[in-house]
């Protein structure tokens, strides 16, 4: 999970399993545009992969909101509220559809369906061919393989499109093209659901509903249970059940290389045999050093907690889709240091004694959204605040600013060592990601800096750094022995965020070439490569599929490894295409923090040589489980991959 990719971050949730992901239903101001929209660019909602040779579904729908994350895992607990409630500006929010009805603009009123898609094709393929056909498109959302959403700004650019598209030939496929309905708001339609499923309370019936619930535990117990679902039994039962499911995971896909790649059949039969009914070695799991307050890195959530109280600093109780809106205070969540509690707290008073409320992600009123809350083991604390300004004048934003610049340099915040803060206020046209606005510097210094392995890292407000530091040392030892380091060995660092596993590998290798798209990520990985001392690494400010080509020109080594660490959702085909088709790299080293996600990507790495993959394909020689989130059921799973040299080269045309 190194990588800052910021857009990927946007699209696919989270990079890192963060403890909360703030995501509302979006609807924005009149004249004002959405988060990435414009004449020239649209929001794509993920790139689409091929998955068993045809298009893979994207299963989200982009205006229900992204899945509460919590210690990265998915808080499914409702809140007890009502369905049919009034909300603070006395709108009524029964009708699922209420938003649709009001003074905002959403794109969901100009909403086309897009059917008879052809079975292989890139969103970005069809970005670019609407844009060619002169059409303005705001989003694009897939919703089954054959069949796509677009919504426009206007009603005028919807016609245009659908009498553009109905009937328009693409990759031999006639596309029909109808009006949509917009979607439901998924908190108020998971309200109706209920309402209509019983007498309006929840006694009802229930969707992904936690059985604690029924029985009858406290607010406080519910919300540790869906922060840390595994808390309640002992760690090394923990590890038994994430074994267990790694298991499952390599047992999967197993059935997916046998469906795939036939070829391999006599091989995938004697891995099998060998382990257990899996494709390849499962080494025992690597535990976390520690296993309570092990989070150097928290978003908690502002609302009103389950009795009303408004400006809770904590967690949701649930999914803005499954009904929930009620926060509740982090104070019995294991995986959070007291440090971190104590400033959460404080600033919970801070708010509280503010002339401002939380924002609603149901009507989009209010002020104070979300509190990140960053620590290292040097003592450093770093805080950001983000704030919805709302009509307020620019005069009001600043005094509130001051404000808060006052409480911790001299007021009732000052003795909780706070090195560094941001403020980040948010615009209307922003109120459904925080990816696109910038931080303002409030106060302190601009970075912390963590240590780690005898290293030190500089670590901006956005950059990605592992959540649990004392994991991060196992994981990234456990690297180091993989990739077999020697003199001679280049190590090409794709998706390599600040540059941590580059730079505890450098020291002995010949060679690191380490690949960002986040700019930010890449000046960080530069100064820490300077604070550090260290002198045989370069790093490249791009596209991993674009730079990938051009970096093989340039290596002189007899040895080149590769080393991938993309977000949740997978490297992008392309970045998996160039890595076949570079002949001198013959081991590979995954690190996936989803290893179900990660299955399109293994299986591209192993399908046999075709027009589209060229280059021998990589096998799995084993894989390790290593333990980062305790009281969660997700870990890091690291694969290795390799291929015969002489095979590769042979079944390459030429280094790129």
């Amino acid at each position: 999970m190194e990588s800052t990719h910021m857009a990927q971050q946007n699209e696919n949730n989270l990079h890192e399993p963060s403890c909360m992901n703030a995501s509302s239903f979006k609807v924005i101001s009149q004249g004002e545009e959405e988060v990435g929209e414009s004449e020239n660019q649209c929001v794509v909602t993920r790139e689409t992969t091929q998955s068993m040779g045809e298009k893979e579904a994207v299963e989200e729908h982009e205006d229900q909101t992204t899945e509460e994350t919590v210690g990265n895992e998915k808080a499914d607990i409702d809140n007890k509220e009502q369905p049919g409630d009034t909300i603070l500006d006395g709108t009524d929010v029964s009708d699922p559809f209420e938003y649709t009805k009001r003074a905002g603009f959403t794109s969901e009123i100009f909403k086309i369906e897009l059917l008879n898609m052809p079975k292989r094709f890139g969103f970005g393929e069809l970005k670019k061919k609407l844009f060619n056909l002169g059409l303005k498109p705001v989003k694009l959302k897939a919703q089954g393989k054959n069949f796509t959403f677009v919504t426009f700004r206007c009603e005028e650019d919807r016609e245009s499109a659908l009498q553009m598209l109905n009937g328009f030939k693409w990759k031999g496929s006639v596309l029909k093209a109808k009006k949509a309905n917009p979607a439901a708001d998924p908190l108020l339609q998971k309200r109706k659901q209920k309402e209509a499923g019983g007498d309006g309370s929840h006694q009802g019936k229930r969707q992904k509903t936690d059985s604690t619930v029924e029985e009858g535990l406290s607010p406080e117990d519910r919300l540790k249970h869906s922060v840390c679902p595994l808390c309640d039994i002992s760690y090394e039962e923990q590890l038994k059940q994430k074994v267990e499911d790694i298991k499952g995971i390599l047992k999967k896909f197993g059935r997916l290389i046998e469906k795939e790649c036939p070829d391999l059949k006599g091989w995938l039969n004697e891995q099998r045999n060998k382990f257990d009914w899996m494709c390849c070695e499962l080494l025992d799991i690597k535990p976390s050093p520690v296993v309570s307050g092990y989070r150097n890195k928290c978003e908690f959530t502002i609302g009103q907690d389950i009795n009303g109280k408004d400006n809770t600093v904590g967690f949701r109780y649930g999914q803005y889709s499954s009904g929930s809106v009620g926060v509740g205070e982090p104070d019995q969540i294991p995986i959070i240091s007291n440090k971190m509690k104590t400033v959460v707290k404080r600033f919970q008073e801070y708010i509280r004694s503010s002339s401002y409320s939380s924002y609603s992600p149901q009507n989009h009123t209010g002020h104070w959204k979300q509190l990140t809350v960053r620590t290292s083991r040097l003592d450093h604390l770093m805080i950001m605040v983000d704030f919805h300004p709302q009509q307020l004048s620019q005069d009001k934003v600043e005094s509130e600013k001051n404000r808060l610049h006052e409480y911790f340099t001299a007021g009732d915040g000052q003795d909780l060592g706070i090195t560094s803060c941001f403020f980040r206020s948010h615009s209307e046209k922003c109120s459904g990601s925080s990816t696109d606005v910038s931080h303002e510097h409030l106060l302190g210094d601009k970075y912390i800096t963590e240590k780690l392995l005898d290293l030190q890292f500089r670590i901006s407000p956005d950059a990605f750094f592992q959540v649990n530091s004392l994991g991060a040392e196992v994981l990234y030892t456990q690297v180091a022995e993989w990739c077999g380091c020697s003199p001679n060995t280049t190590v090409l660092d794709i998706c390599c965020g600040t540059g941590t596993i580059g730079l505890t590998i450098a020291k002995n290798v010949e060679r690191v070439i380490g690949v960002e798209v986040c700019s930010e990520a890449v000046e960080d990985a530069k100064y820490n490569a300077v604070l550090n001392g260290i002198t045989n690494l370069t790093y490249h400010c791009a596209k991993a599929e674009e730079a990938i080509p051009q970096i093989m020109k340039t290596i002189k080594s007899s040895e080149v490894i590769a080393v991938v660490d993309p977000p949740r959702a997978g490297l992008h085909p392309n970045v998996i295409r160039a890595i076949r088709r570079s002949p001198f790299v013959n081991r590979l080293v995954y690190v996936a923090c989803n290893a179900n996600a990660a299955l399109t990507n293994f299986l591209d790495l192993m399908r046999p040589v075709s027009k589209r993959l060229k280059g021998n394909p990589f096998v799995p020689v084993k894989a390790l489980p290593v333990d980062l989130f305790p009281h969660t059921k997700h870990c890091e799973l690291l694969v290795l991959f390799e291929r015969e040299a002489s095979d590769n080269q042979a079944g390459s045309d030429d280094k790129n």
